[in-house]
């Protein structure tokens, strides 16, 4: 026996007093059921439990803003030190550098910056500098701007 390629059934859904569907009502057939509250399902979904859609999605990589920051120093001379490495900053609020912001060796965030707990010159995205202690998971856990 042959397959059919045309589909004859309309596929059609009851409805309670509520206006919602009911649960395992779906039927195919050529003609609308007599008895109850049915209603046809459009042509292109009728058939979608036999015959699914594919769909395909995109994202766009993660790519963290640029900055600069500086080799480890101590609290009170951390602004005087020489930007000199690229870091890409991931932040929470904005362009400053706050506690709880993440820097990275790459733009991605997949590689943290080691700060090894010590006081660096970080320049941010906005071009201002602070001076924050950076962890060895390159979290900031202290922060201040600059003068």
């Amino acid at each position: 026996m042959g397959s059919i390629n045309k589909r004859p059934l309309n596929a059609y859904v009851r409805y309670d007093g509520s206006g919602r569907v009911v649960a395992g009502s779906l039927v195919l057939r050529r003609k609308m059921p007599k008895v109850g509250n049915w209603k046809q399902l459009p042509q292109d979904i009728a058939y979608e439990c036999c015959y699914p859609t594919t769909t395909s999605t995109t994202t766009a990589a993660l790519s963290y803003p640029a900055g600069q920051v500086s080799e480890a120093g101590d609290a009170a001379d951390a602004c005087a030190l020489t930007l000199d490495t690229t870091v890409y900053l991931k932040l929470a609020g904005g362009p400053t550098i706050a506690i709880g912001d993440q820097l990275f060796n790459d733009a991605a965030g997949t590689n943290p910056y080691d700060g090894d707990g010590q006081y660096h010159r970080v320049e941010s995205t906005d071009g201002q500098d602070w001076n924050a202690q950076i962890d060895i998971a390159g979290i900031v856990t202290a922060v201040n701007l600059c003068p």
